[in-house]
Order: C-alpha cells, then structure tokens, then sequence
C-alpha cells in the first residue's frame, strides 16, 4: 500500500525506516550493510555519588564562559600595559620640550606618576603627570654636551690611529 505523505516526484520510503533515521540523526549516507563490525558503545553519563561531584573534563565550561574568562584575561593584561606604555610616552614628551626649552634651569630626567597611586583603580584611572627628578642649568647642559661631542671625536680619532697602524 503506497504512502500518501509524499509526492510523486520523491521515492517512496516506509514510514518505519523514516522514523528510524530521524531518531538515529538523519544522515544521507545509506545505512551500514549488516556484516560490519558493530559500533562502539556510546559513553553513558556517570551514575552514583561520584557524578554528583565536580565537573568531569567532558562537561567543561559553556562557550560563554570561556570568552568571559579569555577576554578578562586579555584586559586584565592589556590596560596595565596600555598605561605604561601612555605614561613612557609622556615622560619622553616632556624631555623633548625641556631639551629644546630655553628657560635657565632645564629637567633632564624624570618619570609619569599617576595622580592618584592610593590603589590599583585610582592607578589605572586617574590620569598622569610628569615630575621631574634632575635639574640642571642651561650653560652646564651645553658645557656637557660639548665635552660629551669631544669626547666621542676623540674616542674616534684614537680609533682611526689604532686601526692605521
């Protein structure tokens, strides 16, 4: 007796066999022939007090989870390095306007600090400032770096004569 649930255009199929795949999950592979090695058996969940203990590494933690714990790790990495890394750029910026600065008395090294250091949020939130550790004056930075310049040509010249020998 033909089926009347499909059309004319589709094979017939008994209504068991559909059933069949449908609970087994439906593959358009035809059913392994009968004289195959049978399947191995499927894993059934724990039973018993030691199931109902933690996590098993089959149960794992949900996709959610794991993009929540991956992405507080690369914030948790990410922010105090991006403070450094704007505090090393402000000490820099500050020592290049100093250096071409022409007021008497010029700072020559210094570091950022955060405006408030009282705990880790006031350090990561709360803004930086420059202060200055060393001071010099204008005429002894030219005398250094006049003597540093002749220093380096004598350095130079010393190793010219050694290397022309």
């Amino acid at each position: 007796m033909p089926t009347q649930s499909f059309t004319a255009t589709q094979p017939i199929d008994p209504p068991t066999s559909a059933r069949r795949r449908v609970l087994e999950g439906a593959t358009t592979l035809p059913p392994p022939p009968h004289n195959t090695a049978a399947p191995a058996p499927r894993a059934r969940p724990a039973t018993g007090p030691r199931a109902q203990g933690a996590a098993t590494a089959q149960d794992g933690l949900p996709r959610w989870a794991k993009g929540f714990v991956i992405g507080g790790l690369l914030l948790a990495v990410a922010m105090p390095a991006s403070v450094l890394l704007s505090r090393s750029m402000l000490v820099q910026e500050a020592l290049a306007a100093e250096s071409s600065s022409k007021a008497a008395m010029v700072c020559t090294a210094g570091d950022a600090r955060a405006v408030d250091d009282s705990s880790i949020a006031g350090w990561l939130f709360s803004g930086s400032f420059f202060s200055c550790g060393d001071w010099e004056t204008r005429e002894a930075r030219v005398q250094r770096e006049k003597d540093q310049a002749h220093n380096n040509y004598m350095a130079r010249e010393r190793a010219r004569q050694g290397l022309s020998n």
